[in-house]
């Protein structure tokens, strides 16, 4: 048996009761929908007005990552960028546990059986769930025997609710769960939580896209009386003009007199006249009597507002509320941003993914744990995400370059040992060999041959790795 199992002996029953009675088994929470799942998806003729019909605010966000554009793209950017795969390692006595690692990846692939994706897409969904509803939640499933976890169950945050209640003599936040007709609590559920960016004494955590109910919906508005204005403008009308005169000379005799008479008729005539240009083809001639007077109108010759100023006014409130940067959603130029800047603000960004990474980590070590437990091992869970790569391959090897440098004055310097910038620059336990007379150039020193000795002779000014012909 490996050192780094626990070894539960059949005569153990103590124990073996103790254990049991520890860990919870089967299911406590659950998921409020109907039997019936349909393929087929609603569409929406009008999201302004579905979107203000909306009262929760996490249920909104959820809509509009569905239906309008650039909330869309801005979960696609943040889901795509904040999984750029992770690897899970076990420490036992400060060793690395091969033989769990080995079985833990045989069960990140079955788990999230509903998605068949495993714990790539568990991941995936928890960071949804923090982005768009404020809050990582899972429940892990025991089977009955206490033997292995049956699966990982992601929990919407908006069904879980908080009460502050009593436990051993203090204060706590107790969650619990509305099933049907009855709350259900989560105490001694294997349940995990994380909120994102919580309030102090609030453990619900904060919907960081909240704000961009309100730019959306003003986007929205914008874009509708924008449509009307280029429906007005833009498209080419005719001024017809009808001679009244000449029409009171056609008036029929007995309507001369009847202003009721007069009036049929002339809405009778009028309506003559309508039809008359609206059944005309495009490419139709006006033949008509001189009463009317058709003049041809161009349509969108002047310019009565500036539809780019109002759409970056509108784009900068959007941005900010999904917290993503310009590049990231197809708009440059006008926002503010340039390549100069490009790396920066993408840092930024990143930094943003990472510290919503930060609590998947914790969230799913927990898991982990748990997972250890009922696998009868013992061992510390370490679970990382890969970096995302915000620097170009360039930036990297001038960083490296510079370490490079920086690592190579010090030996020379007798500052360090070979054997140190060895480990630091190259990642290996030894250096190969001593540095040989090199010409080094200070930025604002001397400069001159490298003697070996911790001295600088005086010498031609070289680059950093000149030698001697």
């Amino acid at each position: 048996m490996p050192q780094n199992y626990v070894v539960i002996k059949g005569g153990d029953a103590m124990f073996k009761r103790f254990f049991k009675r520890q860990v919870p088994t089967g299911r406590i929470t659950s998921v409020d929908r109907l039997g019936v799942l349909s393929p087929h998806r609603s569409r929406s003729t009008d999201i302004l007005k579905e979107l203000r019909e909306i009262p929760e605010e996490a249920e909104a966000i959820n809509f509009l990552r569905k239906k309008t554009p650039d909330v869309s793209m801005a979960t696609w950017n943040f889901l795509r960028m904040a999984n750029q795969g992770h690897k899970m390692e076990f420490y036992y006595k400060g060793k690395r546990n091969k033989r769990a690692e080995e079985k833990w990846r045989e069960f990140a692939e079955r788990v999230n059986a509903i998605s068949n994706s495993g714990m790539d897409g568990l991941i995936d969904q928890i960071h949804a769930s923090a982005f768009l509803r404020g809050a990582m939640g899972v429940e892990v499933e025991i089977n009955k025997e206490r033997t292995d976890v049956v699966d990982i169950y992601p929990i919407i945050p908006q069904t879980i609710e908080w009460e502050l209640e009593e436990r051993n003599g203090r204060k706590t936040w107790i969650p619990y769960q509305q099933q049907m007709m009855q709350k259900v609590s989560l105490e001694k559920a294997n349940f995990f939580w994380v909120p994102v960016d919580p309030d102090i004494d609030d453990p619900r955590g904060n919907l960081v896209m909240t704000p961009v109910l309100w730019a959306i919906d003003f986007q929205l508005q914008i874009l509708q009386d924008l449509q009307a204005v280029l429906h007005h403008q833009g498209w080419p009308r005719n001024d017809i003009v009808i001679d009244r005169e000449a029409f009171m000379k056609q008036i029929p005799p007995d309507c001369k007199h009847n202003p009721v008479k007069q009036q049929a008729w002339f809405k009778k005539e009028w309506a003559k006249i309508i039809d008359m240009f609206s059944e005309l083809k495009p490419d139709s001639d006006y033949i008509h009597f001189d009463d009317i007077k058709v003049n041809m109108q161009q349509g969108g010759t002047g310019r009565s507002l500036d539809v780019r100023a109002i759409d970056e006014l509108v784009s900068v409130q959007v941005l900010n509320g999904l917290k993503q940067m310009g590049i990231l959603t197809n708009r440059v130029g006008g926002l503010g941003q340039t390549e100069s800047w490009g790396s920066i603000t993408f840092k930024i960004f990143c930094d943003g993914i990472a510290s919503i990474q930060r609590g998947s980590k914790r969230l799913i070590e927990e898991v982990a744990r748990l997972w250890l437990r009922v696998n009868g091992m013992q061992g510390t869970p370490v679970f990382t995400h890969n970096v995302v790569d915000w620097e170009n391959e360039e930036q990297k090897y001038k960083v490296q370059l510079m370490k490079q440098e920086f690592y190579a004055i010090a030996q020379l310097m007798k500052w360090v040992d070979g054997d140190v910038c060895a480990q630091e620059v190259m990642g290996v336990e030894k250096s190969v060999g001593e540095p040989e007379e090199v010409k080094v150039s200070f930025a604002g020193g001397k400069e001159g041959v490298h003697n070996g000795e911790g001295k600088l002779q005086s010498g031609k000014v070289l680059p950093m790795w000149g030698r001697d012909a």
